[in-house]
């Protein structure tokens, strides 16, 4: 029945919009079949970053008539405010519009960012609530950034007389660590990862201490359950941050997810790595299915030059320059240069500046149309949506998490400990989702992607991530390079 009426309306309210996407009609009966089902769901399109998608979610949403959350970015929230709250009520829906929630006579439908969600306690203590989750895509950033800790020197003194004799007591226990982990530095590593002996001390400290503030309770907690520490060096300050972070970040809301009625949305074009994250919970999705977006998808040029070096060889970098100065000859299209190293990025976008001068950008938004753009993997799938598609993305090297950060290295001595195959169940999937993301673009031009990373022949896992790259027709040679 739901089904029916969430068409009914949905097509009444098309009538009046200019929303493109062809399976707009198939996505609103899946969304509604679902929540009449109390299905667990997991939809895969692009069209999840565009605002398209939002009203068949909407109005099945408020015709269920029970209450029910809408997680989605601040920027969708602000459109469906601004733009959609008129043509909802045309549709004979009475409800009140009011700090971000849709109030009817019996129930609401709350449209909230994952932020927050996180920062609001109650919703731990929700049960068979239905939650509609777009942005699945991000989970694993998301949750890593609210649950970290950061504890910093300031954190070890309170600023009232009472507490003097405490802070001095505490600032000697600091200044006595620092010492310690200053005198273990190691020349371009700001990074100190702790043995068992500092990680008992630390706990025992901070069991002790964890009345003096929320701080010291929130660290104490976190070693109790045994997440990852490290300690940062600042050489400029000549002091020292310990920070703490979950392993197993998707743990910390197990009982969220495992509690309440859900439907995932990722943005990304196939997203297999949530669903074999969801199974680490024994939370199983019913049915995963994907959409295409509202664009004619093109395939993706693919070109690997033959010969590419690896990047633990010498000449790797030298070979890396060379090569991109030759692909970005005579084009006249945006290139974008993609990589998470930051010493190679800084240094081809140095070497590039000296040939090619102001048309060479690092990570600033480009103005013209015949520029080169140097930036992280991150940054340009944060900022791609602002900037025209690119002729041509050259990867110098593929995103694999760099084993330098210390949340890598821990993650990794954790499941070496449990036996399990870090790479592929850790880095792979991460890398995966990167790669995704970044040349994305690509297939509304059939742009020309170039990686010169020589993992991808050389390597098992380097083939199946240049599978992955779909739709792709591999190119054999690119003027004037070859």
């Amino acid at each position: 029945m739901l089904e029916i009426l969430s068409h009914q309306y949905l097509k009444i309210f098309l009538k009046d919009q200019s929303i493109s996407w062809k399976h707009i009609y198939s996505f609103g009966r899946i969304i509604s079949k679902c929540i009449e089902n109390d299905s667990t769901y997991l939809i895969n399109s692009e069209i999840f970053s565009s605002y398209d998608w939002l009203p068949p979610i909407l109005i099945s949403l408020f015709l269920k008539e029970e209450d029910s959350t809408f997680i989605l970015s601040r920027e969708k929230i602000q459109f469906i405010s601004q733009f959609q709250i008129d043509s909802l009520k045309n549709l004979g829906f009475n409800f009140i519009f009011k700090n971000d929630q849709f109030i009817f006579s019996n129930y609401y439908v709350r449209l909230i960012t994952i932020q927050d969600l996180l920062n609001d306690p109650n919703f731990y203590n929700f049960t068979n609530h239905r939650i509609v989750y777009s942005g699945i895509e991000d989970i694993k950033e998301d949750l890593k950034n609210h649950f970290r800790i950061s504890l910093l020197k300031k954190d070890w003194t309170k600023n009232f007389k009472e507490f003097e004799l405490i802070n001095q007591e505490f600032l000697k226990v600091y200044d006595s660590l620092k010492k310690k982990f200053f005198s273990r530095k190691v020349l371009g590593n700001s990074y100190i990862n702790l043995d068992e002996n500092e990680i008992s001390f630390f706990s025992k400290f901070f069991y002790e201490n964890s009345f003096f503030s929320d701080k010291f309770f929130s660290v104490n907690k976190a070693l109790s359950q045994g997440w990852a520490c490290w300690v940062k060096l600042n050489d400029i300050n000549l002091d020292w941050n310990l920070y703490l972070q979950p392993i197993d970040e998707l743990s910390q809301i197990k009982k969220l997810f495992l509690n309440n009625k859900f439907v995932f949305l990722s943005a990304l074009r196939k997203d297999n790595f949530f669903q074999m994250y969801l199974k680490k919970i024994s939370l199983d999705i019913d049915l995963v299915i994907n959409f295409k977006s509202n664009f004619e998808e093109k395939k993706i040029k693919l070109y690997i030059p033959p010969k590419q070096l690896l990047p633990n060889n010498p000449l790797f970098t030298n070979s890396i320059l060379d090569t991109c100065k030759k692909l970005i000859l005579f084009r006249k299209g945006l290139t974008v240069v993609l990589s998470d190293d930051i010493d190679l990025k800084t240094n081809l976008a140095t070497e590039l500046a000296s040939k090619y001068g102001k048309r060479v950008l690092l990570e600033t938004i480009p103005s013209g149309k015949n520029e080169i753009l140097c930036s992280s993997f991150d940054w340009w799938i944060i900022n791609s949506f602002l900037i025209q598609i690119p002729e041509q993305i050259i990867i110098p090297l593929l995103p694999i998490p760099n084993m330098s950060e210390p949340i890598n290295a821990i993650t990794v001595s954790y499941k070496n400990k449990l036996s399990q195959d870090w790479f592929r169940d850790f880095f792979l999937p991460q890398a995966r989702i990167k790669l995704e993301r970044a040349v994305s673009p690509l297939r509304r031009n059939s742009g020309k992607l170039i990686i010169l990373d020589g993992r991808v022949n050389k390597r098992n896992w380097g083939r199946l991530l240049l599978q992955n790259i779909q739709p792709s027709k591999k190119i054999n040679y690119m003027l004037p390079f070859d």
